[in-house]
């Protein structure tokens, strides 16, 4: 079931715009933003002709909605750009900030902006494909490993993103609320990753800014290049933002020689610690899932798997975790 909209400034001579919100992407943000996401969702045909009308653009179909509209537009000159409207919250505000932060290194460019009404107007990347229509997957984490190398930058006092404490307390908040598990997550996988979250914030490694989410969905092809786009923003270790690479674009089978090979590439590529990357693997797998439950969508199957891989890895080569 979809939603019709009816949304666009009507020019002289051209017709009403029409978009499309699939019923589950409307039942996301509203599940995610409460009466905030319903009010938005209220106020969104307004949203549109605002950006039409300022921009002097027209919008069209958007691409697959997950989190936030995402749409191509094209300007009265006939440039392409990509509008992007989110529920105005810290979370986009971070991304602001990290799209700022990594402007001109390996980062979609920002064209403009209005923070405060949740709209994000970027460069339109050509052909756009995503790293996951990369067949040979070495090459695919190659250029993943490119793009965090050109990403990563020391921390600085400046910086207003999150930092990776957050995403312990996150995990803590879920145990508080299921202290005895819900399932698929046990009291003894909530207890286990936990532990190890804490284990290795305790150990005080250097701090960088990172991307936050960045996976094969999140790096377009641009031309000649790999580029990367919507960044969280998150400050933390350098071993915690492969995660999400390693979890993604996985079969449901044959995950441990995949997650291996990769592993390996990144460690050479980027001069990273293997013990630390199988520990966040574990402690940050749990994570995505428990969020899933939090929001009622359904969990990713491989991400599941990869929580019992990362630490069968980790044993195997360096012992028990934490």
């Amino acid at each position: 079931m979809i939603q019709m909209v009816t949304v666009g400034h009507l020019h002289k001579g051209e017709n009403r715009v029409m978009l499309i919100l699939p019923s589950n992407y409307i039942q996301t943000i509203r599940n995610i933003h409460k009466e905030e996401g319903a009010a938005w969702l209220q106020n969104f045909d307004s949203l549109i002709n605002y950006c039409e009308e300022k921009w002097n653009l027209k919008v069209l179909a958007p691409f697959e909605l997950s989190y936030n509209f995402v749409a191509p537009a094209k300007k009265k000159d006939g440039r392409k750009v990509v509008l992007k409207l989110s529920v105005p919250t810290k979370e986009f505000y971070s991304e602001v900030e990290a799209l700022r932060y990594f402007a001109g290194k390996g980062m979609v460019e920002i064209i403009d902006t209005e923070v405060e009404k949740g709209i994000l107007i970027l460069d339109h990347l050509i052909p756009g494909d995503t790293l996951a229509t990369l067949e040979d997957d070495i090459v695919a984490t190659e250029v993943a490993a490119s793009i965090m190398k050109s990403l990563w930058v020391p921390d600085t006092s400046i910086s207003n993103l999150p930092q990776l404490e957050e995403r312990e307390q996150s995990l803590i908040n879920f145990f508080n609320a299921h202290p005895t598990g819900k399932a698929p997550i046990t009291q003894d996988l909530l207890q286990k990753a936990t532990n190890t979250f804490r284990s290795l914030l305790d150990e005080k490694q250097e701090r960088y800014i990172l991307h936050g989410d960045l996976h094969h969905y999140n790096i377009l092809k641009a031309e000649s290049s790999w580029v990367a786009i919507d960044p969280k923003g998150l400050v933390g270790e350098r071993e915690y933002d492969t995660i999400q690479f390693l979890l993604n674009n996985l079969p449901e089978d044959n995950i441990e020689s995949i997650l291996s090979k990769r592993i390996a590439v990144l460690v050479d590529e980027l001069k990273l610690n293997e013990r630390r990357i199988l520990s966040w693997g574990f402690a940050h797998s749990v994570l995505p899932i428990c969020w899933s439950i939090e929001d009622g969508e359904e969990y990713s199957a491989p991400f599941f798997k990869s929580i019992f891989v990362f630490e069968k890895l980790h044993i195997e080569k360096f012992g028990c975790l934490t």
